[in-house]
């Protein structure tokens, strides 16, 4: 029976190795299903699948016919047999990390769970770092991303007073620091916009398959990779599983044998809920303000021009999960901004509220969770980058760009790859090489939203700058004061914060070529705005003719210019 059980065992391994499109001589047996086992083999449940016709699996029966060269083949990358990722989401960080695999010579699948793709989303903040990252990815991609590119690093941005609208303190650190360190300005992008030279640039549905959500994943024996599971039923094999699917991640889920979602996930409600839209409007300084943060008691405003004649806006406010209950967003907040104890807020905010349609404001609970430090984010054949490992809080714009740092150090480690049993240690090399960056730019963003929100507040004035609060100036509380005590402060904070935040920069720009993108960009956000505000009935072509002086604004905003 031993004997018996052997036969059969080589006999199978021998078909298998001839019969499988996977196996090493690349040699395909037709009718493959209606190979006959002996019994022996069959009463073991030994099956022929082609599923199942693959190197690691075969390797014992392999070496047993004397193959084990065979199998040391299996294990090689080369361009004939080159690596195959499977990416779970369509998001920012997958799309990236799709087209740096394929820069690579890398096979890249993309799995996306919405049944296609619309446009859909608000604009996108790229900061210095994270464009510097897609110019070391591919050239042809940030040339595009320019074309459809915003800039707000070039001009004036800080922290508002949110009951004075006075400065309070101003970002130079965003334009000083790119410039010392020959990048390109901090600015946005429409999502939309960015999703679609994404998609175009990775090869479209031959990559990306839509309406594919992954439910869950096997890792293989050996090193014969990882096979997907789709909540239809479906699989897909891969060398390579990376979970980018955000942070209510099933891949994270079955990783870390968590819930995906839920108090069991790992991932707890921030304290904070936000308020956004976006809207055409045209102020006195569009041209002039890239972004503005509108300070005040347990909450902050946020106001920044994102191309096209329109500024988006949030309101960032400390109230409990589920909060949503209300007849008019826009009256909720114009009652939070106009009738609490500090008085009304800024006219300037209720300029943007009042030009932004109801059904426009969407409400969003922000969750967070902690630095992955205690649990890997690797195991094997599979990882994890972007939001499903580090979500960021919204306040620094890094969380598309710490997603594509992500997916350019993950590429670059596994192009160096030859052997397919190094998978495993370049993956968890590449995960403890971006933990220490990614928990410092998320213990950032924290710390900025509760500073905003739990200790700033309209800053102390003496009577003689401000009168309004009685003869000893003020307001008096603790807030007030330490603010006005932090004021000196911020200017190095902010230069630490940035400078720290641009030390990865991939590909720098010349100073040539950073004037021209500025030129280029400036001119045609001009001429786009104007376009729209004639459009929405806001500007005359009388008023842009009266203007035609100040056309090709670039020149305005050239490099270097912060202006006042």
């Amino acid at each position: 029976m031993a004997a018996s059980r052997m036969s059969a065992r080589r006999l199978l391994a021998l078909v298998a190795c001839v019969g499988s499109t996977n196996a090493f001589m690349g040699v395909a047996v037709p009718a493959f299903g209606r190979v006959a086992l002996p019994r022996a083999a069959r009463q073991q449940g030994l099956s022929l699948r082609p599923s199942l016709a693959t190197p690691a699996r075969l390797a014992p029966a392999a070496r047993s016919f004397g193959l084990g060269g065979l199998n040391m083949q299996a294990d090689e990358v080369t361009k004939e047999k080159p690596l195959k990722v499977v990416i779970a989401g369509a998001g920012v960080g997958g799309l990236f990390l799709a087209k740096a695999l394929k820069n690579q010579g890398i096979e890249a699948v993309v799995l996306e769970k919405t049944s296609k793709f619309a446009r859909f989303g608000g604009p996108i903040q790229l900061a210095s770092n994270a464009l510097a990252t897609i110019k070391g990815i591919d050239e042809g991609v940030f040339d595009r991303v320019m074309s459809k590119f915003t800039f707000t690093g070039t001009r004036t941005n800080g922290i508002k007073d949110g009951i004075r609208t006075e400065w309070y303190t101003k970002f130079e650190a965003i334009t000083k620091l790119a410039e010392f360190f020959k990048l390109p300005y901090t600015g946005v992008i429409d999502r939309p916009d960015l999703q679609e030279i994404m998609l175009d640039e990775v090869g479209g549905d031959a990559t990306v398959r839509t309406d594919s959500e992954v439910a869950s994943f096997e890792q293989l024996p050996g090193h014969e990779g990882v096979q997907v599971t789709l909540k239809d039923g479906s699989k897909i094999d891969g060398d390579i599983l990376v979970g980018v699917d955000g942070i209510w991640s099933n891949v994270r889920a079955q990783l870390w044998d968590q819930d995906a979602k839920g108090p069991n996930s790992g991932c707890t409600y921030s304290g904070y809920t936000c308020f956004a839209a976006d809207t055409v409007q045209k102020t006195d300084y569009y041209f002039d303000v890239g972004y503005q943060v509108y300070i005040g008691p347990g909450k902050y405003f946020v106001t920044s021009d994102v191309g096209r004649g329109r500024t988006q806006w949030y309101a960032f406010l400390a109230l409990p999960p589920g909060s949503k209950s209300r007849a008019s967003n826009k009256e909720y907040l114009r009652d939070l901004f106009m009738n609490q104890k500090e008085g009304r807020w800024s006219e300037e905010i209720f300029k943007v509220l009042d030009q932004t349609p109801e059904d426009g404001i969407e409400q969003r609970d922000l969750y967070d969770r902690p630095p992955s430090v205690t649990k890997p984010w690797s195991k094997g054949h599979v990882t994890l980058m972007g939001d499903a490992v580090h979500p960021m809080m919204p306040n620094l714009g890094q969380g598309g760009g710490q997603a594509i740092e992500d997916a350019y150090v993950l590429a670059e480690k596994l192009g160096a790859v030859t052997k397919r049993s190094d998978i495993p240690g370049t993956l968890t090399s590449f995960y403890l090489n971006r933990l220490p960056r990614t928990a410092i730019v998320q213990g950032l963003s924290r710390v900025a939203s509760d500073l905003i929100v739990s200790a700033f507040d309209t800053p102390f004035q003496p009577p003689w700058v401000d009168s309004r609060y009685g003869p000893l100036g003020g307001p008096w509380g603790i807030n007030n004061i330490f603010s006005t005590l932090f004021r000196p402060f911020m200017g190095a904070i902010f230069y630490a914060q940035f400078g720290y935040l641009y030390t990865f920069a991939p590909k720098q720009c010349t100073e040539e070529e950073i004037e021209k993108l500025v030129d280029e960009v400036m001119t045609r956000h001009r001429v786009d705005a104007e376009a729209t505000w004639v459009r929405a009935g806001i500007m005359s072509q009388a008023d842009i003719d009266s203007l035609e002086g100040r056309k090709g604004a670039g020149l305005a905003f050239g490099a270097g210019v912060n202006k006042e």
